[in-house]
């Protein structure tokens, strides 16, 4: 079987690791099936939390980038240079702050570390470069930290977007239209069945698509889900069935 997981808020509670006995289940449930990881975070910044799993198909910067089984790194749909030109336009006439990837660098500025609480997951191994906004000739996705203004949802709506938003974090995810972790999953398994493990809105479509969805945590947007656990009973549901 395939399972997939989410990472930030599903196996990482930190930001900054996946515990012992965590990768201990994921490790023993990987002899027998087939795993992969889907994030929000670029495949820079999932590789420091697995080192564990060389081989295994990363998702990366929800859908926009993966990582092959032969370790390939892979665009798989950039923003537009048209709908990426207006997001820059309005990153400055809103004065926002921002984190954007491109295929490996990433530019970012974020004037409110405690309530974006991001700094300490991004480029963990130093593999990248933080540079200007200007420099970003493509980006991936892009991550709006503080849009306060109902006006700013209603222009990006106009642009050919994915568009995920967090409340909790008050931040807006923006990937190329059409992309999040389940087109990308599909490319590579076009109908595969799979068990589907996640907590975010940018898990939706993975979850509803799923043979079996866990739903980690208390995001009511995952209500449909088949199962619902706690960050403490994910570890006793992988010993169960692994």
């Amino acid at each position: 079987m395939i399972f997939v997981f989410d990472l930030d808020g599903t196996i990482s509670f930190d930001g900054k690791s996946i515990s012992l006995e965590l990768l201990e289940s994921l490790t023993e449930l990987s002899l027998k099936n087939q795993l992969i990881f889907a994030s929000a975070r670029p495949i820079r910044d999932m590789l420091p939390l697995l080192s564990a799993f060389p081989k295994e198909l990363l998702i990366g910067g929800n859908g926009s980038i993966a990582r092959n089984k032969q370790q390939q790194i892979e665009i798989v749909q950039p923003i537009s240079a048209h709908d990426f030109l207006l997001i820059k336009k309005i990153i400055t006439d809103q004065d926002l702050d921002y984190l954007v990837d491109s295929d490996w660098n990433y530019a970012l500025l974020n004037r409110d570390e405690e309530r974006a609480q991001i700094n300490d997951k991004i480029d963990q191994c130093h593999l990248a470069k933080n540079v200007s906004l200007s420099e970003i000739d493509r980006a991936i996705k892009c991550n709006l930290l503080n849009p306060q203004s109902e006006i700013i949802l209603h222009e990006l709506k106009k642009l050919n977007l994915e568009i995920v938003r967090h409340e909790e974090a008050k931040s807006i995810d923006l990937t190329a239209k059409g992309v999040n972790k389940y087109t990308t999953l599909r490319q590579y398994f076009p109908k595969e069945e799979y068990i589907a493990f996640g907590n975010d809105d940018n898990d939706i479509q993975l979850l509803r698509h799923a043979e079996l969805s866990i739903a980690v945590g208390s995001n009511q947007a995952l209500d449909f889900a088949d199962i619902h656990l706690n960050e403490k009973e994910i570890l006793r549901y992988l010993e169960k069935i692994k």
